[in-house]
């Protein structure tokens, strides 16, 4: 599990540092932001969460700790 969360917080470091980068970048050339299309951030946060949480509990369910 310690796995499985170090790799979800780098994952979520690094995609952080890459929109960043992306944005300072569109900011240097003097291009405006993209229209935001499709879910907000928080959605996707929650689903996220929500899955986590919910594969937990059906794990702990099954083995029966």
């Amino acid at each position: 599990m310690r796995i499985l969360f170090w790799l979800a917080a780098i994952a979520i470091l690094v995609l952080l540092v890459r929109a960043r980068w992306q944005r300072w970048q569109r900011a240097r050339r003097g291009e405006p932001e993209p229209e935001r299309d499709g879910p907000r951030t928080i959605t996707l946060i929650v689903i996220a969460i929500v899955i986590v949480y919910g594969t937990l509990i059906g794990y702990r369910l099954l083995v029966g700790d």
